[in-house]
């Protein structure tokens, strides 16, 4: 069980970077070097993806409709997540402690979880139905390394 929670875990905080990303894309000025910089970086590192991977323009469509369709759920998600330390809060300050209001927002955020992995899911099925076996085995071996591996970040 706690396997599961640590990678849902890491499943939302690796698609929270690139919803993050994504957002700043397409809601932000960009005209500062504070969030729209990030956002330069999460494109740079999804670039660099399809170079190492040398994927034709087709997959390219594919794979950044799935990495958008995560990153939107994913900051729809985050969003649920902010609204829980109001309802916490509220239950915290009246006189008993409101058990059903904190089931309330633990049964909301399995439905937004739910929701996110349902969606991930099937876009991990498109990326995978996409790419050839060859670029199947480097992008696991790339997932494999993780994010601080030795040139995870340039593909070397």
């Amino acid at each position: 069980m706690f396997g599961f929670l640590f990678g849902t875990a890491c499943l939302l905080g690796l698609t929270a970077t690139f919803a993050r990303n994504h957002h700043e894309r397409h809601h932000c000025s960009g005209g500062h070097r504070g969030r729209g910089f990030r956002s330069g970086r999460g494109r740079f590192v999804l670039n660099r993806l399809l170079d190492r991977l040398d994927t034709t323009p087709g997959q390219e469509k594919v794979i950044r409709e799935a990495v958008d369709t995560v990153m939107e759920d994913v900051s729809e998600a985050r969003g649920e997540f902010h609204a829980t330390r109001s309802d916490v809060a509220q239950s915290i300050r009246s006189e008993t402690l409101d058990r059903g209001a904190i089931d309330g927002v633990f049964e909301r955020h399995d439905r937004v979880i739910a929701r996110v992995r349902q969606n991930a899911l099937d876009s991990f099925g498109k990326v995978h139905e996409t790419l050839d076996e060859r670029q199947r085995k480097i992008l696991a071996e790339l997932i494999e390394a993780g994010p601080f591996a030795r040139g995870f970040g340039a593909f070397s």
